[in-house]
């Protein structure tokens, strides 16, 4: 039992490690310097004390900390210009998290089915998209959670990658709803042509298309948002996790036909683009995006890619699969995976695993190659123990 659990509501299984800080892909630990190879769930990219981040916070914090929405904040205006000008969007709505962001969306999409008499909201096996009732309805049971809720009518869950189920996508359709890299779901990739089909059937039926980056956008590819590997744009996409800089931020990015659907007093959020928050995002954002540092996080993707790969032809009967793109890699586990956190902690290296055996990795963007080929080192002490 961690120090202080016995006060919380016993939703989450943690680690017992007291962190003390950390620099870069490093966490500090009290028995050591532990390398740090899911970062936050996808949130700290820039890994930890990022200079350029800390300094944007203290700068905000010496104006004001929060402000109502009744009036704009200059930083939340100038992180949705940034994104505006980055992106396909043409206005943002900024949220505390990705769920929110997805509520926000789910909004637009059932008040557009209402306006035109679509009662269907499409979503994919092993979907994940959060915990609210709303974005729960759209997340698709499976062998880990016990989350999912009916909180939306409506809502028909079509196989992942399938190209016969896109045609249950109709004029009664209101929306679809996708990640194109599914994270929780156990890194799973969408097929080209399953996306250009995806996109093809939701344009000539008018079906509102909506593309989660909450775990897959802000450079985790390679690119700004995962979408942009397809040559496609979506109507709606939500991004949150790593658009904060580590603070709690969520965004819902709409088009032009979209982004005006929501009208006053139909949604709203307290917290929603913190001033402080949109501080950190972009000075996040802007060190992210760039041809440079896209690129680095592409190479160094491969590398990692490349050498788990080699390790699977050494040990065959350990690794399975292995699916990804950019620093966002999946690694099924065939056998005692219940054990490889463990012993990565032993090694001083923090990993995670989702869907029971995929060992899921999501290292800070910044991370070297020499921490890359550490880990690598790592994997292969470790896997004869399993």
């Amino acid at each position: 039992m961690t120090r202080y659990e016995k006060y919380f509501i016993p939703v989450y299984k943690r680690i017992d490690k007291v962190i003390t800080g950390g620099e870069g892909s490093t966490l500090y630990v009290k028995d050591g310097e532990y390398l740090d190879m899911f970062s936050g769930l996808g949130v700290n990219v820039l890994g930890y004390g990022n200079k350029k981040v800390n300094k944007a916070v203290v700068e905000q914090l010496k104006k004001h900390n929060h402000l109502s929405n009744y009036f704009e904040t200059e930083s939340a205006g100038k992180l949705a210009k940034y994104l505006i000008e980055h992106s396909f969007a043409e206005k943002v709505f900024f949220s505390n998290s990705g769920t929110e962001a997805v509520e926000a969306g789910l909004k637009i999409i059932k008040k557009y089915g209402k306006n035109n008499g679509r009662k269907n909201i499409i979503t994919f096996t092993n979907a994940f998209h959060g915990r609210t009732l709303g974005s729960a309805s759209i997340t698709a049971p499976d062998k880990s959670s016990v989350y999912n809720h009916s909180g939306m009518t409506g809502v028909l869950t079509l196989e992942f990658n399938n190209m016969k189920d896109l045609d249950m996508i109709n004029s009664e359709s209101a929306g679809v709803f996708i990640e194109l890299i599914q994270g929780q779901g156990g890194i799973n990739i969408a097929d080209e042509h399953f996306v250009k089909e995806l996109k093809k059937r939701t344009d000539k039926y008018k079906v509102i298309l909506m593309i989660d980056e909450i775990q897959s956008g802000m450079g985790r590819t390679g690119k700004l948002l995962s979408f942009e590997n397809y040559g496609i744009e979506p109507d709606l996409a939500v991004i949150a996790k790593a658009i904060g800089g580590g603070l709690p931020l969520g965004a819902l990015l709409a088009n032009k036909e979209f982004c005006d659907y929501l009208t006053i007093g139909e949604h709203g959020s307290t917290f929603g683009g913190n001033p402080v928050a949109c501080a950190a995002g972009l000075a996040t954002v802007k060190q992210i995006n760039s041809r440079k540092f896209m690129y680095s996080v592409t190479l160094k993707g491969e590398l990692l890619k490349e050498e788990v790969c080699k390790l699977k032809k050494k040990h065959p009967d350990i690794i399975g699969r292995i699916s990804g793109m950019g620093l966002m890699i999946g690694i099924e586990i065939l056998k005692n995976e219940d054990k490889i956190m463990g012993l990565f902690e032993k090694e001083h290296i923090f990993v995670n695993m989702t869907q029971g055996n995929i060992l899921r990795l999501l290292p800070p963007l910044i991370i070297t190659e020499e921490e890359i080929h550490r880990f690598v080192k790592v994997f292969d002490k470790v896997l004869p123990d399993l």
